[in-house]
């Protein structure tokens, strides 16, 4: 077995220790086999139409899991406050090589209809059935590529102009902070400033991202909480 990246140590780390705690019921995991390392772009998306002009960049090559994928699914055991978690990443260059989401319909707006096709899904949540996703958009000469998080309950909510919201994080940095939050559900919301996090449509979310900060520091404490209870605060 080859050495682990910083990222897929404490990806790995987290997985396990979901799967070791007695205060985490793991509902559903799977680990799969470690890949090929990357230190520059793969030669798949050499000649391949449509990516000439993306940019993959060092740091992306780098700091991403070579790994076929790690999922899990939790929730806290009694007498916790009830939280839920999933994650499902994997090698990026086989996700970024994917279809986009098949989300456009007949009265797709034109906007929808340019963000969707350039949308390729890296992390979402099957067992939760939220429907949410986030996703890394692919545009020419972007460095970093950006993120962004899907969640169709915001249809519901009068404050969002659109299900959808940039992720002030990039792909590396997002899996660090998946694997500080075990991706407890909707922790994206943390990092952006499109949708504010008080809003009465999103009790369920504040209440969620609440508890984790109450469960989650005296669970892990080895992990570092700080950065994100001062984001929490300033966004509550």
């Amino acid at each position: 077995m080859r050495n682990l990246s910083g990222i897929e140590s404490d990806l790995f780390r987290a997985y396990r220790e979901i799967e070791s705690s007695v205060r985490l019921h793991s509902q559903y995991a799977n680990l799969g086999e470690l890949g090929m390392e990357f230190h520059q772009r793969p030669a798949l998306f050499t000649g391949l139409p449509g990516w000439e002009d993306v940019v993959l960049s060092h740091d992306l090559c780098q700091n991403t899991p070579r790994v076929t994928e790690i999922k899990a699914y939790w929730s806290t055991v009694a007498p916790l406050p009830k939280l839920q978690g999933e994650f499902c990443v994997g090698d990026v260059f086989t996700d970024l090589i994917q279809p986009p989401p098949e989300l456009l319909w007949e009265g797709s707006p034109p906007e929808d209809r340019i963000f969707f096709p350039s949308i390729r899904v890296v992390d979402d949540a099957p067992v939760a059935g939220t429907g949410h996703w986030a996703g890394i958009r692919v545009l020419p000469h972007k460095d970093p590529l950006e993120m962004w998080f899907y969640d169709p309950q915001l249809v519901r909510i009068p404050e969002a102009e659109k299900p959808y919201f940039r992720i002030h994080l990039t792909y590396p940095e997002y899996l660090r902070n998946l694997a500080i939050t075990k991706g407890t559900l909707g922790w994206q919301y943390l990092f952006t400033d499109t949708v504010p996090l008080n809003s009465p449509g999103l009790r369920e979310t504040s209440a969620r991202l609440q508890n984790m900060m109450e469960i989650m520091p005296a669970l892990f404490p080895d992990w570092e909480y700080g950065p994100i209870s001062e984001r929490l605060e300033a966004r509550l």
